[in-house]
């Protein structure tokens, strides 16, 4: 939730010592406890996190998140419905200002439409940084943690950005469309870590001048890619 994101931005009040289960309140404290246990997962991963550290950074009992979540995976899951909620409002917002276009619009469009959020949202402060760098870690994660996660919270919006691209190249290009969205995604979670490879790679004689800068080059990268795998299935079957 943005609101939640910019709260967690702005000053702390005094820490009221270790809460129990009404003392602020239930949305307050799921508040409370999905921030902290952002960052711990965000720095530690979902296996080097524990709820005892979630609980001891929140101020609150381990019984509390255990009342509210259950199991550390539901409070994972939890974490990442929460950001990727704002994420995926922006995409369904900007895909639908982009088909009211009487202009019209092609691949291009639709991939950056994609893409634009995520860094957007990076720009957001330190409580989205959280975040990004929690997307960042996913690929490392156990499969049992990560793969009902992307099925969840992950599919249906790539599904939907799939079809919207192969309304613009076709059926036919299906695969190339379905690859070009498996390596944009791996992009994402790669590019979100926030480490200036392009800097590091060329002794620093390269620099992304904004996160607009870098959704451009990605869009371009992978609207090309797009395209060149078209074009080799086309070779390859002619």
């Amino acid at each position: 939730m943005a609101d939640s994101k910019s709260a967690q931005n702005s000053a702390v009040g005094p820490k009221l010592g270790r809460r129990r289960f009404s003392e602020l309140g239930e949305v307050v404290n799921k508040e409370l406890i999905l921030n902290e246990a952002e960052k711990v997962f965000a720095m530690h991963g979902f296996l080097g996190a524990t709820l005892k550290q979630i609980a001891q950074n929140s101020n609150v009992t381990q019984a509390l998140i255990t009342y509210y979540y259950g199991t550390k995976q539901n409070l994972f899951m939890e974490v990442y419905r929460r950001g990727l909620s704002d994420i995926d409002k922006k995409r369904q917002n900007y895909l639908d200002e982009l088909k009211s276009r009487p202009e019209g619009y092609n691949t291009y469009d639709i991939v950056r439409t994609y893409l634009r959020p995520q860094f957007e949202h990076r720009e957001g402060g330190q409580a989205w940084m959280h975040f990004a760098r929690l997307q960042s870690r996913l690929a490392s994660e156990p499969e049992e943690v990560a793969v009902p996660l992307r099925k969840e919270l992950y599919d249906h919006t790539l599904k939907a950005f799939i079809h919207e691209i192969m309304e613009c190249e076709g059926e036919d290009d299906a695969a190339a469309v379905s690859w070009g969205a498996v390596f944009m995604v791996s992009m994402i979670l790669y590019m979100l870590r926030g480490v200036d490879r392009i800097g590091e790679l060329t002794d620093g004689h390269l620099h992304a001048e904004s996160e607009d800068d870098i959704v451009e080059r990605m869009t371009i990268f992978i609207t090309g890619g797009i395209n060149s795998l078209k074009q080799a299935t086309q070779d390859k079957y002619k």
